[in-house]
């Protein structure tokens, strides 16, 4: 048995909505920035996208707390397996930047750990560690 992340219509909905609008703000800061929008909308444009993870998160855990336990522990370990994954990844890479690698913005953890997720998803299918 190899069930995946559990498909429900309203969580589907709400993560492309959700990522529709974590990418619309990063693309509007980094154009406003260069064309010169006001501070106070390039400030209310880079929150919203901790909000759309917030968000994200929350449906998340909501739709793991409505499966039973097996799903639940699977889809602990697979987002643990992705959370490791990101940060160790992040950590080499902010290291690495002092030896000359070019500088790669904090926000790209967020879409590499749902990377590393859909990459785990596939590989962990039972429990037993």
């Amino acid at each position: 048995m190899n069930p995946t992340w559990p498909t429900n219509w309203r969580y589907t909905l709400g993560a492309i909505a959700a990522w529709m609008l974590f990418l619309a703000c990063v693309t509007g800061v980094t154009v406003g920035r260069a064309s010169g929008w006001p501070l106070a909308v390039l400030v209310f444009l880079a929150l919203v996208p901790a909000v759309t993870v917030a968000l994200q998160f929350r449906a998340a855990y909501r739709l793991i707390a409505a499966q039973d336990e097996f799903v639940r522990a699977l889809t602990l370990r697979r987002m643990v397996v992705a959370a490791a994954a990101a940060i160790a990844l992040a950590t080499a890479w902010s290291v690495m930047e002092l030896i000359g690698l070019p500088r790669l913005p904090a926000w790209l953890i967020y879409p590499l750990f749902w990377g590393l997720f859909g990459i785990a998803t596939p590989l962990i299918r039972d429990t037993r560690a």
